[in-house]
């Protein structure tokens, strides 16, 4: 049965699937053209990762659909004029073409690049962005390298036909300017946003510090500071440059020398069944929107196979797209029990499990299994850092975390805040203290910056205690009844009765003992013999030359 489409219906070649280490190519071209074109993506992405000055924080998978033609294409698009387009959903990034065109590649590269970029972090203004992907959209693989830099006519013909904007008004142009909505001075804007893209990246004069500009621009500065602090030059010197530089009417390319790793270089090709080639296109629908027509046709399938495992997953991100919490999670329970592997689901269940309130024991395994079949996994590291902090497993809750390599900042204080809980519980209180002041730095309201002075204070209070926690410390647990506090001028001492023993535990300033209640009962530590109560202690243990007392308490749930 072929899947029609607003009238059309799917084209009857056999599909390919061709993956390589960072893509998953379907298309109906031949297999050679399948395989030249996932090859030509792999030295696309390893080509930015080796110019970019920031590294990509989350390489998430990456699915090119490559048509034969536009006949096939037109279905499934919403940009009929343009050759190829990038589509993003909760579950992959596609990126569609109409066919493997020379002209289709450009179009490609230029929006995978804008993928790139996001995923990599930087923050960078709309005529960067737009030069850089246009300057991009010309590589080419050549003998020595990749070759980048050639003449783009659609981006000349603006700039030879219209006056060009001034440095401050290029630079100051974003989304919603006027100027940039009037199709009459957009060329314009693109155009002249290539050229000087152009020269900042290639020419000799200033390649060798784009990537300080980029940076400066990423952190904030205006793109006239950027050009002082990175070139040493005013905004007002690199535009006359800039101005002669296109002046000569013959920009010169540049050929990096860099090529693909062996594993890269590996591309696998297999004949897709007619059930996956469909799965796979009503994938592409539901991420365009159209889930109704993405849902008739998993109906269709699910009556083919219905525990198939891929449509599964596919049936719970239609459900997540929906705002079908409950049946998404259904679906991906499902997935999960049966062994799924798809480390998106695998997150996107663990977030809903925490929508739901589920105890971190629950979410655990299930984020495990993410980062154990996608190791570079970041959002999934830095989620397994949480929720192993939360409960209580300190140093694996910071391995987690250090597995991020790149924090962004609007993630940096619930980071860092995890780091000061999780040293603070393993005595490492130098790095406790570091990581809360860096917290401080990024909180963005003013409860998140006074619960990190109260964490501060609470680390300077444990720092001064007669015998100070110590970094590696492993605290033991121990749940009984409190039977008394026994009161002395060489301090206090905290009398509880577990099953089987009675211990004795130093009882240290209220200050630095960590409390945390489950009940609505108040806590009462008066001294002397108490109304027996139930209490979780963990506590540091004691010196073996004084085998009275077990210990000294760092942390009271009652």
């Amino acid at each position: 049965m072929a899947l029609t489409v607003a009238g059309h219906a799917a084209p009857q070649n056999q599909w390919l699937r061709v993956t390589t280490p960072h893509f998953e190519m379907y298309t109906t071209a031949n297999e050679k053209a399948g395989r030249d074109a996932a090859l030509y993506f792999e030295q696309v992405r390893g080509f930015f990762l080796k110019v970019s000055p920031l590294k990509m924080q989350s390489d998430s998978p990456v699915r090119i659909i490559a048509f034969a033609g536009r006949d096939q294409y037109l279905p499934y698009t919403r940009q009929v004029q343009s050759a190829a387009y990038f589509a993003s959903g909760a579950r992959r990034d596609y990126i569609v073409m109409s066919d493997l065109s020379p002209e289709s590649y450009k179009v490609a590269v230029h929006e995978y690049m804008h993928l790139v970029v996001r995923h990599s972090g930087l923050r960078i203004p709309l005529w960067l962005n737009e030069g850089w992907a246009d300057v991009y959209s010309t590589l080419k693989p050549v003998k020595d390298g990749v070759a980048v830099g050639d003449l783009i006519p659609g981006r000349l013909q603006p700039l030879a036909a219209g006056q060009l904007f001034d440095f401050n008004s290029l630079t100051a142009i974003n989304s919603t300017s006027a100027v940039y909505n009037e199709s009459d001075r957009t060329g314009l804007f693109y155009g002249e946003s290539w050229a000087l893209v152009h020269m900042l990246f290639l020419s000799p004069e200033y390649k060798d510090n784009f990537g300080k500009f980029v940076m400066t621009l990423h952190r904030g500065s205006s793109a006239a500071e950027a050009c002082e602090i990175a070139f040493g030059k005013p905004a007002a010197g690199v535009f006359d440059d800039f101005l002669k530089y296109f002046g000569r009417k013959k920009l010169v390319g540049v050929v990096f020398a860099t090529t693909l790793s062996k594993g890269d270089a590996e591309a696998q090709v297999a004949r897709a069944s007619e059930f996956e080639s469909r799965l796979v296109l009503a994938d592409l629908l539901s991420t365009l929107g159209r889930s109704e027509l993405a849902r008739n046709e998993y109906d269709d399938l699910e009556k083919q196979s219905p525990n198939d495992p891929d449509l599964t997953l596919s049936l719970g991100f239609l459900a997540l797209s929906r705002e079908d919490a409950n049946k998404a999670r259904d679906y991906f329970e499902r997935s999960y029990a049966a062994g799924g592997k798809d480390p998106q689901m695998c997150l996107t269940l663990a977030m809903l499990e925490v929508a739901m309130k589920q105890p971190p024991g629950k979410v655990i395994p299930i984020l495990e299994r993410a980062v154990q079949f996608r190791p570079d996994f970041q959002e999934a590291w830095l989620q397994l850092g949480f929720q192993r902090v939360a409960a209580r497993q300190f140093p694996a809750g910071i391995e987690a975390l250090m597995k991020v390599p790149t924090i962004t900042p609007e993630r940096a204080t619930g980071v860092y805040f995890n780091l000061t809980y999780a040293y603070l519980q393993t005595g490492d209180l130098e790095k406790a203290r570091e990581s809360g002041q860096i917290a401080k730095k990024w909180a963005k309201t003013p409860e998140d910056a006074k619960r990190l002075d109260q964490a501060l204070e609470f680390i300077n209070a444990r720092s001064k205690l007669p015998v100070p926690p110590h970094a590696g410390e492993v605290l033991r647990k121990v749940e009984g009844m409190v039977q008394a506090v026994d009161c002395t001028p060489t301090g206090n001492r905290l009398r509880v009765q577990s099953a089987d023993r009675t211990l004795l535990l130093v009882l240290p300033d209220a200050k630095a003992v960590e409390f945390t209640s489950t009940s609505a009962a108040p806590l009462n530590l008066k001294c002397g013999p108490a109304t027996p109560f139930r209490v979780l202690v963990e506590y540091a243990p004691g010196s073996v030359m004084d085998q009275a007392i077990a210990g000294v308490v760092r942390h009271i749930e009652y």
